[in-house]
């Protein structure tokens, strides 16, 4: 290396190379900032989702384990010794949490309130299964053995790495304690709107403007009130002390059947002082008065909402699969060893590297639609995910069904105390459990990528920076869609495994795809008769009645726009998925009762 001191042409050569390093230096510096810009944008959706899988974890950790304890009481252990006393307690415990769930949240759901009976009813029934089981005494002695065999190792193992990437990038996360705070205020019940009444006493012997401040005596969190309505009989004044001299500002007049309405988003300032003990009102008239104050509460960030929601979530998925094992060891076991199996095969390899790759490689192709990439990604990701998850579908159905029955090893399984419905329902549950773990891996990688297309766009057109509210958003408006899919995915399954009792496996792939392009035609066919075409519309109807409507569960449109899918439209879609997996499982029954196994 030349020396710097040479005063002979060495120099300029020093000299390049001082800028070359002082240049390096700089966009060694820039990158540095870049990241740091957009690490914590990227990277607190999925610290927000982290927070949602260990609080649901914690929260079964508590319940269960509250209920373990009380399995030692005599009696309560040793209810579901007996599988009819059992089933008993947990159908008349379920009635109870069931009339409990469906008082507080039907009358919420205006015109659309029957669509939630069935689901509320089913939370219900699987909550009182969970504490009748809960409380059994092999429960606690079997929870290390649940967590370790089938599918249950797989979907918690993806939750909990998705977990800890979230839990460790804390430090770099934006407003955590924020986030964590306004945990407190989400409404599980309700709009989080809250009345309170205040009497106000008279004093008509005293002018108007002498006339005493009162204490309101109400307790307020004014950081999560997004909307205050006051109103009031009589008028009144609002101030923030008891005398006129400790006022900080000047007080708020509320005339007498003119409502006061204050929301936050006006940013305007609030008529109520932010400490409740110093609200203080006064009546300026004769008589006494009454001050309502209705306020509409909701957390300072309204995405910790998806915290509590997404903890419930992944508590009732813990319970669904503990009641399964406990309340159904037949049926458990077999589906158990049909999922393990399947998951073994190639195929399921294949489908779920495609799958990653397939997320990966959209996550950074350019879709050419001048800055709506974004929705392309989400839409290709679900599409992609329900694909692959019906192939397994129909592949499982054909291989652990069709072949079993041809093998004439399903002649094997059913000489033990298994019956042919137990048969069938364990297939079935088998393979959705082997599709339930396709879907839950690609969807946890489809939420990382998601989370960071905005930012990748943004950098690829320029644009300025992102927040991280925007990649909760698109993860939000993502996974009620891949729960619409999988349903799909369930109702496609319920077809393959009752065609599997009568045919192979080409047939049964060659029905399931027909049956999936006409189902998703149905609802155009049908509103076709609004038109001229009599003829078509006719058609359309008859086949609505053999066919069943996919496009229930198929909400693209909505992807497209960028919309929310309400949870009441999840509601209804759960409805129709229980109906028709009912109507299936009973032809299903019918194909294969009187099927000769021998």
């Amino acid at each position: 290396m030349t020396s710097c001191v040479d005063p002979s042409l060495a120099s300029l050569s020093c000299f390049r190379l001082d800028l070359l390093s002082l240049g390096d230096s700089l966009h060694s510096g820039l990158i540095v900032a870049q990241v740091s810009q957009w690490l914590p944008v990227w990277l607190t959706p999925i610290w927000v989702l982290s927070l949602a899988l260990l609080l649901g974890f914690l929260v079964a950790v508590l319940i269960y384990g509250g209920l373990s304890i009380l399995s030692f009481v005599p009696g309560l252990g040793n209810l579901a010794d007996s599988p009819k006393t059992g089933i008993a307690a947990s159908l008349i415990l379920g009635a109870l949490f069931s009339a409990g769930l469906c008082s507080q949240y039907v009358p919420l759901a205006g015109d659309y309130a029957g669509t939630l009976y069935m689901p509320l009813i089913a939370i219900g029934l699987l909550l009182g299964f969970a504490v009748i089981y809960g409380m059994w005494h092999r429960t606690r002695s079997e929870w290390s053995a649940m967590f370790s065999e089938g599918v249950v190792p797989y979907i918690l193992s993806t939750a909990g790495i998705f977990a800890l990437i979230g839990l460790a990038s804390t430090p770099l996360v934006d407003n955590p304690r924020g986030i964590l705070e306004s945990v407190k205020a989400v409404n599980l019940v309700g709009d989080g709107t809250e009345r309170m009444v205040v009497p106000i006493e008279a004093t008509p012997d005293m002018p108007a403007a002498e006339t005493p401040f009162f204490p309101a005596n109400i307790d307020y969190q004014l950081r999560n009130v997004s909307e205050l309505t006051i109103e009031s009989n009589r008028t009144i004044m609002l101030g923030d002390a008891a005398e006129p001299s400790e006022f900080s500002r000047t007080p708020i007049r509320v005339n007498e059947g003119e409502p006061l309405v204050y929301r936050l988003e006006d940013r305007d300032e609030s008529p109520v002082p932010f400490d409740p003990e110093k609200l203080h009102i006064q009546n300026r008239e004769i008589d006494p008065a009454e001050v309502v104050f209705t306020f509409k509460n909701r957390p300072l960030v309204p995405q910790a909402s998806s915290i509590v929601w997404g903890g419930v979530s992944f508590f009732l998925l813990i319970t669904a699969m503990m009641v399964f094992r406990q309340a159904a060891p037949r049926v458990w076991a077999l589906s158990l060893s049909t999922a393990k199996n399947e998951m073994a095969q190639p195929l399921y390899l294949l489908l779920l590297a495609i799958g990653l790759f397939g997320i990966l490689l959209f996550g950074i192709i350019p879709f050419n639609t001048l800055g709506d990439d974004i929705r392309l990604l989400k839409d290709s990701g679900v599409t992609l995910i329900m694909v692959l998850g019906m192939l397994q579908a129909v592949w499982s159905a054909g291989t652990s069904v069709s072949e079993e029955i041809e093998g004439r090893t399903a002649l094997t399984v059913l000489s033990k105390p298994v019956s042919r419905r137990s048969f069938v329902l364990g297939k079935y549950a088998g393979i959705m459990l082997s599709v339930l773990v396709l879907f839950v891996i690609l969807s946890a990688v489809l939420a990382v990528v998601v989370s960071y297309k905005p930012i990748y766009d943004a950098r690829e057109f320029s644009r300025g920076e992102t927040v991280w509210q925007t990649g909760h958003e698109e993860i939000m408006t993502t996974l009620p869609v891949i729960g619409l899919y999988f349903m799909q995915t369930m109702a496609i399954g319920a077809i393959a495994v009752a065609l599997a009792t009568r045919l192979p496996l080409l047939a049964n792939f060659i029905t399931c795809f027909v049956i999936y392009v006409i189902g998703n035609l149905t609802s155009p066919l049908v509103a076709s008769d609004r038109g001229e075409n009599v003829l078509v519309g006719f058609v359309g109807k008859l086949i609505a009645v053999v066919i069943p409507n996919l496009n229930v569960f198929n909400v693209q449109s909505a992807v497209d726009a960028g919309n929310q899918i309400p949870l009441i439209y999840l509601a209804g879609a759960f409805n129709y998925l229980v109906c028709f997996a009912f109507a299936i499982w009973m032809l299903a029954m019918l194909l294969f009762e009187d099927r000769d196994l021998a």
